[in-house]
């Protein structure tokens, strides 16, 4: 894997677009801490997408209704999610995707006369994945805002640095000023809800319960369509937010940071120091602010917009720790062994480890019919066999293609030819599993 996102030794050329070829970054170049990072901000976006697919709960989100008793031990385990995770993860695969895009589209201007379309195409393709995955997976997809994000992070291809910093904080201050804006006047609506909304999402929770009951595709189907328009549209308010973090990687892009990783140590560790104690008590209010840790389920406005400042400032900057120390990590104790080593092949087929994470989940709980019929640990169990099997498939995988599947058909799709997938024996790296 390249430290741009891509993997090495695709060297097709862009169909229709003049001038050189776009290609990945030199083998030489390659920089697997990205990978590492990339690997650990999947598995904690599955220790949260989890609670969304494992019953009907979501659905006393729309309503603000208390949440049905989640079994022992529960209150304590969303109180450490929300603290922990949500929020920070989806913040860091965000830093990680702009990142990557930047670098991809920097070499695009440097060696195609056009890089627009080529671009476009590549986020175009995404939004279409996304849209797949949110109706036959999850609803809570986000590689849809993802790929209409990057249409447009497209103007911002050839800001400086400081540029792209600058409009990174703004974007995500004012970002978090609406959001809390909006959270209160939502909780205020919470106080006394539409009954015809109220009841129309009553039906829907049993549909829900029903069709997964049943094993019944269309009804899943039907549950995921209803979920995903009110999801993604929440999330389309949130586009500037994601931009905001897809600059964040393109300022670390423009510094200089991923071409010199080590070069820059002691800012990484600098970063760590800072936001991680800075990061938890701005995230601290999400303990109490979501209506998964507290025994009514009702939000007073005050209460939600502190949630809502956590979630869209304070997880950013624990995101940000968590990335500067796990990169402090790496290049410590380097990748090649151990967990480490199976993060960073995951993190390597990343967008094929988000969509399998999804394809698992929905096997256990529509395939198995224990949709609604776990707790809190339970749930907890699922993640760890989902981590499991990504941790384990991941290696083995990467020791014989090139590419992850969904990242081939990506690419060829983008790039308009086939690269190679299967390596050949020679390429496949020492003591790769048999």
């Amino acid at each position: 894997m390249t430290h741009d996102g891509t993997p090495a030794g695709d060297h097709a050329r862009p169909a229709q677009e003049s001038g050189p070829a776009l290609a990945p970054t030199a083998q030489g170049r390659r920089e697997p801490v990205l990978d590492l990072l990339r690997g650990a901000a999947l598995l904690g976006i599955t220790l949260v997408n989890v609670q969304l697919m494992a019953g009907p709960a979501v659905f006393a989100l729309f309503t603000g209704d208390p949440l049905p008793d989640a079994g022992p031990g529960a209150p304590f385990i969303r109180a450490a999610v929300n603290l922990l995770a949500t929020g920070k993860f989806v913040s860091s695969f965000s830093i990680l995707f702009g990142l990557g895009a930047a670098m991809i589209a920097l070499r695009a201007v440097d060696t195609v006369t056009r890089p627009g379309p080529l671009l476009a195409r590549r986020y175009g393709l995404l939004a279409v994945f996304g849209l797949a995955h949110m109706l036959l997976l999850f609803p809570g997809d986000v590689l849809f805002i993802y790929g209409l994000s990057g249409f447009v992070l497209l103007a911002f291809l050839r800001v400086r640095a400081r540029t792209a910093l600058i409009w990174a904080v703004g974007l995500i201050v004012v970002s978090t000023v609406a959001f809390a804006g909006l959270t209160a006047a939502q909780a205020v609506w919470e106080a006394a809800p539409d009954p015809a909304w109220v009841a129309e999402v009553a039906q829907r929770e049993a549909a829900a319960l029903e069709a997964y009951a049943a094993g019944s595709l269309p009804g899943i189907l039907a549950t995921n369509a209803f979920l995903a328009w009110w999801i993604q549209l929440d999330q389309m308010f949130a586009l500037p937010w994601f931009l905001g973090l897809f600059l964040l990687g393109l300022a670390a892009t423009r510094a200089g940071m991923v071409a010199d990783l080590a070069g820059h140590r002691p800012r990484l560790v600098r970063l760590a120091q800072v936001c991680l104690p800075i990061g938890l008590v701005l995230n601290l209010p999400q303990i109490v602010a979501s209506p998964e840790t507290m025994s009514t389920g009702e939000l007073s406005p005050g209460v939600a917009v502190l949630g809502a400042v956590a979630y869209t400032l304070g997880a950013p900057v624990l995101a940000v720790g968590y990335l500067a120390g796990l990169a402090v990590l790496g290049l410590d104790r380097g990748v090649d062994r151990g967990l480490r080593r199976r993060l960073a092949t995951l993190g390597s087929i990343a967008l094929t480890g988000y969509l399998a994470q999804s394809a698992l989940a929905l096997l256990v709980f529509g395939g198995l019919r224990l949709y609604g019929r776990l707790g809190a640990l339970g749930e907890l169990v699922v993640v760890v066999g989902i981590w499991t099997v990504l941790l384990l498939a991941a290696p083995w995988w990467t020791s014989r293609y090139r590419f992850g599947p969904v990242e081939w058909v990506w690419r060829s799709l983008t790039y308009g030819a086939r690269p190679p997938l299967r390596r050949r024996p020679e390429q496949r790296p020492a003591g790769a599993p048999d």
